[in-house]
């Protein structure tokens, strides 16, 4: 992470406790879709709710390989006073006033507009929603389903992993924390858990492209658990650097890595890429904000490429830092596992 979108200073949570581990899967995608207007009008009481979710919701429906716009969203005219606050309505708008998922928002809104419409359009509307979810979403994210203000917050001012690892209980820990440092501590007292989730994720890699670099992160794994923690930050800051290096072209590496935010205030638009890419590489984005010694820069205290390589020291090397670092490897190797051609 470095002097990048997000604090310094943390304290070094290196307690350790045992987590249990998770298993995720992967997703495909594709471009976007506006339901500002659908929303307006189905759904009067959750018109500022769908302003705020629009976006991450339009790229996953336009990205989801498996969903046909036309057949399956229909041109629904709704006459305006059909739309009534009956019972049914009020108590679908008190039900969404609580939502914290979008896994939530779908369920319950389909099962109150069951109640009252019941054109079969409604059924296969939200039941495409749903599968969308699960095919775009890793396991460890499908039920707690950030939304686009969490995502941003964690994955580019904070460069917290979230695709593949950690398990999804962790994840909902970290989205209910109420700060940056005290994320860094979860992940700190978690570490023995989250280590086990790296693992799992690793050893379900089976493209032939990157079984080097699962076969070196998972020495990254054994190093930690043998209390080699330098070590292993070494090898997992170095190995991320050796997976981008192989698997992008240079145009695209310094796409998605040129950090100028400490320079110039410019942050990683998740916008700007799909939803897979966005979500894996922006915490990638993050770990490669400047540092430059020969400028004075202060080494920073949470996890940055460029320091583990040119500012070796207790302030960056740690095991909470090295926890950082498996977790982002793992994640873009989990990447290429699922998008690279020819897996097996």
């Amino acid at each position: 992470m470095g002097e990048g979108a997000g604090p310094d200073g943390f304290e070094d949570p290196d307690q350790a406790e045992d987590h249990e581990s998770g298993e995720p899967e992967d997703a495909d995608l594709t471009g976007p879709f506006d339901l500002s207007g659908f929303y307006a009008v189905a759904f009067k009481p959750l018109q500022e709710y769908a302003r705020k979710q629009n976006a991450l919701i339009g790229k996953m429906l336009a990205e989801s390989a498996a969903v046909r716009m036309r057949p399956v969203f229909p041109r629904i005219v709704v006459d305006s006073s059909l739309i009534r606050m009956n019972a049914a309505t009020e108590n679908l708008r008190r039900q969404m006033a609580d939502l914290t998922g979008f896994n939530d928002m779908v369920r319950q809104a389909l099962q109150a507009l069951a109640a009252t419409y019941r054109p079969p359009q409604w059924h296969g509307v939200f039941a495409s929603l749903a599968d969308i979810i699960i095919r775009l979403y890793p396991e460890n994210l499908r039920d707690v389903t950030p939304d686009l203000d969490d995502l941003e917050k964690l994955l580019v001012d904070e460069g917290l992993p979230l695709m593949w690892v950690p398990r999804s209980q962790t994840v909902r820990a970290l989205l209910e924390a109420p700060n940056a440092a005290t994320r860094r501590r979860i992940i700190g007292r978690r570490w023995k858990g989250i280590v086990n989730d790296c693992e799992a994720v690793l050893e379900k890699v089976r493209h032939p492209a990157v079984q080097d670099a699962r076969s070196f992160a998972l020495e990254v794994v054994h190093a930690l658990r043998a209390g080699h923690t330098s070590a292993a930050q070494a090898l997992a800051a170095n190995l991320l650097d050796s997976v981008l290096q192989r698997h992008f072209d240079k145009a695209f590496r310094v796409q998605l890595t040129k950090n100028d935010f400490k320079a110039k205030g410019i942050k990683f638009k998740l916008d700007d890429h799909k939803f897979k890419v966005a979500c894996t590489f922006a915490p990638v984005w993050y770990a490669h904000a400047k540092y430059f010694p020969r400028n004075g820069d202060p080494i920073p205290r949470t996890f940055g490429r460029h320091p583990s390589a040119h500012g070796v020291s207790r302030t960056q090397y740690s095991r909470v830092n090295a926890v950082y670092a498996l977790m982002l490897v793992t994640s873009v190797i989990k990447f290429f596992d699922t998008e690279l051609p020819g897996r097996r």
